[in-house]
């Protein structure tokens, strides 16, 4: 009977650890920001975790420009960072529902609409 116990109490940590695992945002995002002067932009998001610390890339079909500083906050949902933008600093910020990101990027006191899907 312990044995058994013990299994299932093996089992009920080892799904709490997968779901947990689940909530952060590392994968790879289709993502798009609408709306900015320059017109709109798309392409893959990805985000990677690696001994704790969060590692972010937007890429498109104008190549690849890492997150600064990226942090998610498993409270809120958040996934937050900045990045250079042809020298204008563009600031980051999301909220991770499930399968899907959404919040905006603000540069030069404008905010644009970001969304994105996580890819299977």
């Amino acid at each position: 009977m312990k044995t058994i116990t013990a299994f299932a109490l093996c089992l009920l940590l080892a799904s709490c650890a997968a779901t947990k695992l689940a909530k952060v945002p590392v994968g790879i995002w289709s993502y798009s920001i609408t709306g900015t002067p320059n017109g709109d932009y798309s392409g893959d998001l990805i985000v990677s975790l690696t001994d704790g610390k969060y590692a972010a890339m937007f890429k498109s079909s104008e190549g690849e420009i890492p997150l600064s500083d990226p942090a998610y906050d498993k409270a809120t949902k958040k996934l937050t960072g900045n990045f250079d933008y042809q020298g204008t600093t563009v600031f980051f910020d999301s909220i991770t529902t499930g399968d899907t990101m959404t919040e905006t990027v603000s540069a030069g006191g404008g905010n644009f609409p970001f969304k994105a899907t996580k890819k299977k």
